[in-house]
């Protein structure tokens, strides 16, 4: 309830600034203002994701490439300041998310791989966890990634994180999160060391060796 009336607010609040993207999408991108797309959600139960558009409208792949050309001008500023998710506010008022918990995936990638989301029988996906942190700019640290690839490397890596995400659930800690999201956009590297020191400090050798490795960064 906390969520949905905290959304409530900062829909108000920030309704000024959904029009001014709304009015900037429609002079420099044209129509639809709002993507909508399914994705899987809490139980597997599936839900519409709410964003501001930030490609040109197409039937293409799930993930977004890197220097994608589907991607609009305007959606490369929206993305690079996470300014497409405010719409998100719309979907935790509507229940399908919260403001902190696993991004929610598409359909068809969960149904394929369902033992990494086993997470999705006790919390609803969010706006941004600790993998929202972690992989800010994923089209930029996985500039060759496929969908085998994600299936095959990257999901097994997030899927452990969420988990932990799961089991360090409370008031402070999605405090601490959302802040961090914040210092993400600002300062990545920064954010990274704080959800380290704050969240992972203590994860085996091998994971942190596989981590570092698909960030370039020795960080974890």
């Amino acid at each position: 309830m906390l969520g949905k009336v905290s959304a409530i607010f900062l829909l108000i609040i920030l309704s000024p600034l959904f029009m001014v993207i709304s009015i900037l999408i429609l002079i420099f991108s044209g129509r639809p203002i709002i993507f909508r797309q399914k994705r899987c959600g809490f139980q597997y139960k599936e839900f519409e994701i709410i964003k501001f558009r930030t490609m040109h409208p197409n039937n293409g792949y799930e993930l977004t490439e890197y220097k994608d050309e589907r991607i609009t001008k305007i959606g490369r500023f929206l993305r690079k300041f996470k300014l497409d998710e405010l719409p998100q506010l719309i979907n935790i008022i509507e229940g399908n998310m919260g403001f902190i918990g696993p991004r929610p995936e598409a359909i068809k990638i969960v149904n394929n791989n369902r033992e990494y989301f086993t997470y999705l029988n006790t919390i609803k996906p969010g706006v941004t966890d600790v993998n929202s942190i972690i992989f800010k700019d994923e089209s930029i640290i996985f500039k060759n990634l496929n969908i085998k690839i994600y299936e095959k490397e990257i999901l097994p890596i997030k899927s452990r994180l969420s988990s932990l995400t799961v089991i360090k659930q409370n008031i402070i800690n999605k405090i601490i999160l959302i802040i961090f999201s914040i210092i993400s956009v600002i300062n990545h590297n920064l954010s990274l060391h704080l959800v380290r020191y704050f969240f992972l400090p203590n994860l085996e050798l091998d994971f942190r060796i596989k981590l570092n490795k698909l960030l370039s960064k020795q960080i974890f």
